[in-house]
């Protein structure tokens, strides 16, 4: 990633957030505490989810590039910035496992690699935590990225399924890594499955997430 990129992707973080769902406030920080209007709503699996930055710029065209364009190698600069963002706050102090978000075998044979997985490993390999794909995911659903707000909350239902040892997350702290974070639908649907097979905590870290009005 030349300098220049890496100088505008900087630049991307720091914005103000929900302290739950991670989303970033648009257009002006809401007043404590910071949570966005789903996230008053409706009760979430998963105790808080971070990003490094919103999704836009340069930084989503990295993104497209390597999910779309197949180009692997962003995975690791990518993953540098996730791993600094999970480094950053204290309630990733004790994680246990990362878990990346499947695709579908259908997903994974047309684009021959997980995007999430790879950014799972680079983290992995820099935090000292391990990565176990104890996620399958059971049917191919529609790509969230082409649905309205109301369908992705529902797309996703029941499309995941455990497929491991449920001692990998028996009362462990476990994070569930994505690439993007859009209404937090995925990371909920993986949290609650995670849950149900007994882990104790679930976090989510992504490396982009969509901004959201208070």
């Amino acid at each position: 990633m030349c300098p220049a990129c890496r100088g505008e992707i900087e630049g991307l973080s720091g914005q103000p957030y929900c302290d739950r769902c991670g989303r970033f406030f648009s257009p002006v920080p809401a007043p404590e505490p910071r949570l966005c209007r789903d996230c008053r709503r409706v009760a979430r699996p998963f105790e808080c989810c971070r990003a490094y930055a919103p999704y836009e710029g340069v930084l989503c065209e990295a993104v497209h590039r390597l999910k779309y364009g197949r180009r692997r190698e962003l995975a690791g600069p990518l993953g540098e910035l996730l791993a600094r963002t999970i480094r950053r706050y204290e309630a990733y102090s004790g994680a246990d496992v990362l878990v990346p978000v499947p695709l579908s075998r259908e997903a994974f044979r047309r684009r021959r690699f997980n995007q999430a997985e790879l950014l799972a490993r680079e983290i992995g390999g820099q935090l000292g935590i391990p990565v176990r794909s104890v996620l399958d995911k059971i049917r191919d659903t529609p790509a969230q990225a082409g649905l309205l707000r109301a369908a992705r909350l529902t797309n996703l239902a029941g499309c995941f399924r455990f497929v491991d040892e449920p001692q990998t997350v028996r009362g462990r702290t476990v994070v569930v890594v994505d690439d993007v974070l859009t209404t937090g639908s995925t990371l909920s649907e993986a949290g609650r499955v995670l849950l149900e097979t007994g882990a104790s905590r679930v976090l989510g870290a992504v490396l982009v997430a969509a901004r959201v009005q208070f």
